[in-house]
């Protein structure tokens, strides 16, 4: 029960700062797109390189420059 008072309450003065101090808000909100837009366009960015499988064909090319081809030897009897 003493949750839910301190919740209301806080919900409260949250709801009242916010109509009080709403061009603060506005500034906080401005001031956090940029940032938001670099974390969903890294975010982005990387998930697309992912499903691409650019990731996969960099460790095959690694793989194939480090073992080299062998042919079959010949048994001359």
């Amino acid at each position: 029960m003493l949750s839910i008072v301190f919740g209301l309450i806080a919900l409260s003065l949250g709801f009242w700062g916010m109509l009080k101090f709403w061009w603060y808000m506005v500034d906080v909100l401005i001031a956090m797109l940029p940032i938001l837009l670099i974390f969903g366009g890294a975010i982005a960015l990387l998930a697309g390189i992912r499903n691409t499988g650019i990731r996969t064909s960099f460790k095959i090319k690694k793989n194939t420059t480090q073992t080299p081809e062998t042919k079959p030897q010949k048994n001359d009897e």
